[in-house]
């Protein structure tokens, strides 16, 4: 019973904070929707999703640290409520790299905005963002490489977050100016 004590604690902690899964069906329909565009063929490396109780488990323990950067994170991190990640291996190279998101129904039905388009030296970027009662809640990137597409979608308060970046850029040019 003693042996077992150490692992039923850890366990007890650690449970409640690992609401992230192996699988996300939404990073995986987006993943076929920019094989279809690009006709290209992309195979899953990793996948996953953090939910909102690791940051909440994140945001409360680095506000107990008793440094400034630590409380800084501690109010970004409280903002965001999920990140889902995928990363996936080219197996078909895509050939076009003309992505255009809001000609997919499932984007353009959710009110998906493209933001930015970057690409440098191989690498395309796509960055798009999604309203909610006049404020940004969801921003997806896509970065497609030579040997790999990523797809980062987040989930929060996103202005808050831009709110609290902008004024702490303030904060250290007040300080870096004495």
């Amino acid at each position: 019973m003693k042996r077992h004590l150490p692992i039923a604690l850890a366990l007890g902690i650690l449970l409640p904070t690992l609401t992230g899964c192996i699988y996300s069906r939404e990073i995986t329909h987006i993943r076929q929707d920019v094989e279809k565009i690009l006709d290209a063929r992309f195979e899953r490396e990793f996948v996953m999703t953090v939910g909102p109780r690791m940051f909440r488990t994140a945001s409360w323990i680095a506000g107990r640290v008793p440094d400034v950067y630590a409380q800084m994170a501690s109010d970004y991190v409280r903002e965001i409520d999920k990140v889902k990640v995928g990363v996936y291996r080219v197996e078909d190279h895509p050939r076009t790299t003309e992505l255009r998101m809001e000609k997919v129904r499932r984007f353009s039905r959710s009110g998906w905005e493209t933001l930015a388009r970057v690409e440098d030296a191989g690498d395309n970027v796509w960055v798009l963002y999604r309203e909610k009662y006049d404020n940004v809640r969801d921003m997806l990137v896509l970065v497609l490489s030579n040997d790999e597409l990523v797809i980062v979608k987040v989930e929060g308060h996103l202005n808050e977050l831009v709110r609290l970046a902008a004024a702490d850029a303030a904060f250290f040019k007040d300080l870096s100016d004495l």
